[in-house]
């Protein structure tokens, strides 16, 4: 007998679809693994630094639950001060919850790194089961792997498992809230409406998206019992059903009226609707511009393959829910309305935030399984139809939910094949991907400078950060709770109070500026980060280096896969070649040099010495080590070569040989294109041409004749064909170059 197309399976005593055993071991078997794969991403790099980017936001975690236990006060205050803040210092854009998750860890925990990123990476190794349990309650075992799968696939969710921000908890909670929902309607057990309630709880103070999550719910709710939908839906427990509907009424209500009085006592409500403003701001723009603007993201986040699934899957949900006449069918919808909101509606943060639509995988991994739901009778329905035409026995059993299962796995597959290395591109460019073209620094180097300064200070010093160093709150939580004050003038003598130090990064500083703090202060620099105490005796420039070498394998795991690991040490060389530029007494290294960079600067010492010989026999040393380039610009400098070392952070270093000084504005640039896509990838190449040079160490007004330098420039390798041009900019035009002759760039490096 053929069975009935039926698109829910019949239920238990416990409320859950009833399946094949063997369908539920197969299911549980795929969950284990998508768990287990997406804690590893998670939990990946989760014992290093907090760097640049996006990923600096999570400092302002830490740095907000320091002062929390350090001052006893309830509301985020994301800058370290001398006495206790009052509510004026308060943040008042979001919610608060996220920040007392964070306070509550970091008080078992201490002051760590991982306390950065730990909430974030233990609610996402508990989603994925959440979704199996979500769909397995809803629809069957086979439905609730693919929820989970498919989510662990995602660009967007792998890339951002860690990031201890708004949308991590607002998916989780936001699932939880839905799952004792769902389970409270198939059981009518009051256990799952505590479940329900404290899943919604924390999601309304997560995120402000959670309230359209809750409205969509109570109305459908206030329809559902009240306002004609038991005739579509059925009957329903009179009693259970009011008591959930009351929750998260009451709920919604004091936690929005909690946070209104709240943030209206400390004077910052003004603030919280001038937010909404700005980020609704644009709104006017027609839907479809402001998606073709976005392609780029949104196919990198979520692959053109999801993006049709998810497409597809929407309608048959819909259809799901009026065919079925099930409420439980809703559950991917109403992800679907809050992840949509948030995202439309807040044109402006999506314009800048690339993660702003990862709500959106929460609603994929559902409606993965609703489609894997729908799919399963249908080849239940054609197996039962093979075994009639082959007259195959009638107990012999065609499992419809494993082959929907195995056949939805192909698509995820290919979409893993982009997901997989979106986490290692997010990971190198802190979380910002293409930046729009925009130069992204990891500021590695810097933090571990930052570091090595916050060692040597005493617990009360201030540290005072000029606009040169761009500050980020990853800076601040790396002076190790110290109040930092950030943007402020050049010195010009002793700063207030105890042990205070200034520090600036040389590149971003002009050259005028640099050459005053030489003549007042004694200046520490370690590469191109300056830190002057106005409190000592002035004395020449003392130079120290970051020496590098490849992490080990519990080091690229747990601290940093992406950055080398780095010590800063005093070099002889680095502090005579500091001391030249700036025009202050040098003597020449005693030692023969040890290292590639000092062989550089040797060359430069015999430059200056008027050793032609030496200078030149060292200048072949060195030019033999390099892939030759040989752009020399009209009446300017020459680029005579490039080296090209790929690791942890892969690197291209340009050696340029001095003409002499440039005139002030001028700059060596890198930029960077696509020229074709990944291979088997289905996103579509990167279309914004990459700045990636950071500017010269030494102003090019005190370049010397004769001199070599190197540009190290830091590569970020997008998916695809890549390749570099550099270039030699005077005032904002490109230079011309007069080998070879006629042209403006030089290609420096091609990556397939």
């Amino acid at each position: 007998m053929i069975p009935r197309l039926s698109l829910r399976l019949p239920q238990g005593s416990d409320g859950l679809p009833v399946a094949s055993a063997r369908e539920a071991r197969i299911a549980r078997a795929l969950v284990i693994v998508a768990t287990a794969w997406f804690l590893l991403v998670a939990a990946w790099e989760m014992l290093g630094p907090v760097l640049n980017g996006h990923w600096a936001s999570t400092a302002s975690m830490g740095i907000i639950a320091e002062n929390m236990l350090r001052w006893g006060i309830p509301g985020p205050v994301w800058e370290y001060t001398e006495a206790r803040p009052g509510p004026e210092l308060y943040y008042c854009h979001h919610p608060w919850g996220i920040f007392w998750v964070t306070a509550f860890v970091m008080k078992i925990v201490g002051r760590h790194d991982v306390v950065c990123r730990l909430a974030a990476i233990l609610l996402s190794a508990a989603t994925p089961p959440l979704l199996y349990a979500i769909g397995r309650s809803i629809w069957r075992p086979a439905a609730g792997a693919a929820a989970a799968v498919a989510f662990v696939v995602l660009p967007i969710t792998l890339a951002f498992a860690s990031f201890n921000a708004l949308e991590v908890p607002l998916m989780f909670w936001s699932l939880l809230a839905i799952y004792g929902w769902v389970r409270l309607v198939q059981t009518w057990r009051r256990r799952f409406l505590v479940v329900s309630a404290a899943g919604l709880f924390m999601a309304l103070h997560s995120d402000w998206p959670a309230f359209v999550l809750a409205g969509q719910w109570l109305g459908f709710g206030l329809f559902r019992a009240y306002l004609g939908g038991r005739r579509f839906f059925g009957p329903l427990h009179e009693r259970r059903y009011a008591e959930l509907w009351i929750t998260w009424a009451v709920l919604s209500v004091l936690t929005g009226v909690l946070y209104l009085a709240i943030f209206q006592k400390a004077g910052k409500l003004g603030d919280l609707l001038s937010v909404y403003g700005s980020r609704s701001a644009g709104n006017a723009v027609p839907l479809s511009a402001v998606l073709a603007s976005r392609r780029y993201w949104i196919e990198l986040s979520f692959t053109p393959i999801a993006i049709l699934l998810g497409k597809i899957a929407a309608v048959v949900c819909v259809l799901r829910l009026l065919l079925t006449r099930a409420e439980v069918e809703l559950a991917p919808l109403l992800v679907l309305g809050m992840a949509t909101f948030q995202y439309i509606v807040f044109k402006q943060g999506a314009d800048i935030h690339v993660f702003w639509p990862q709500p959106f995988g929460a609603y994929f991994a559902l409606a993965m399984g609703a489609l894997v739901a729908t799919l399963a009778p249908a080849f239940e329905r054609l197996g039962a139809l093979a075994r009639r035409v082959r007259r195959l026995p009638a107990d012999s059993t065609f499992e419809g939910g494993i082959v929907a299962l195995g056949i939805l796995l192909v698509p995820l597959g290919f979409v893993l094949r982009d997901g997989a290395p979106a986490v290692l591109y997010a990971r190198q460019t802190g979380g910002r991907f293409n930046e729009k073209g925009n130069l992204i620094d990891s500021d590695g180097d810097k933090t571990v400078f930052l570091r090595w300064l916050a060692s040597r200070l005493p617990r009360d010093a201030t540290a005072l950060l000029h606009e040169s160093m761009h500050a980020t709150w990853a800076q601040v939580w790396s002076l190790g709770g110290r109040v930092v004050k950030v943007n402020p003038p050049v010195p010009t003598g002793p700063l207030p109070g105890r042990a205070s130090v200034f520090v600036m990064d040389s590149r971003y500083v002009p050259e005028a500026q640099l050459a005053a703090v030489t003549k007042r202060f004694h200046v520490t620099a370690v590469g191109p980060f300056w830190a002057v105490f106005p409190g000592e005796t002035f004395a020449p420039i003392d130079a120290y280096v970051f020496e590098e070498r490849e992490p080990t394998a519990l080091e690229w795991m747990f601290v940093s896969a992406t950055e080398p690991v780095r010590t800063i040490v005093p070099d002889a060389y680095a502090t005579w070649e500091q001391r030249v530029h700036w025009e202050q007494e040098a003597t020449p290294p005693a030692e023969p040099p040890r290292t590639f960079e000092q062989k550089r600067i040797a060359h430069n010492v015999a430059v200056t010495q008027g050793d032609a010989a030496r200078a030149e026999a060292l200048f072949a040393e060195i030019t033999r080590e390099l892939r030759p380039i040989g752009a020399a610009y009209e009446d300017g400098p020459e680029i005579v070569g490039a080296s090209y070392r790929t690791g942890a952070r892969s690197r291209l270093d340009l050696f340029v040989r001095a003409s002499g000084p440039l005139a002030p504005g001028t700059t060596f640039t890198v930029r960077s294109k696509v020229l074709a896509g990944a291979r088997f990838s289905t996103t579509m190449p990167d279309p914004t041409t990459r700045e990636v040079a950071l500017p010269l160490v030494v102003p090019v007004e005190r370049m010397r004749k004769g001199f070599l330098y190197v540009d190290p420039v830091t590569i970020v390798k997008r998916p695809g064909a890549e390749v570099f041009h550099a270039a030699l900019l005077g005032r904002g035009k490109s230079m011309k170059l007069a080998r070879p002759a006629g042209a403006n760039a030089i290609e420096v490096l091609r990556l397939d």
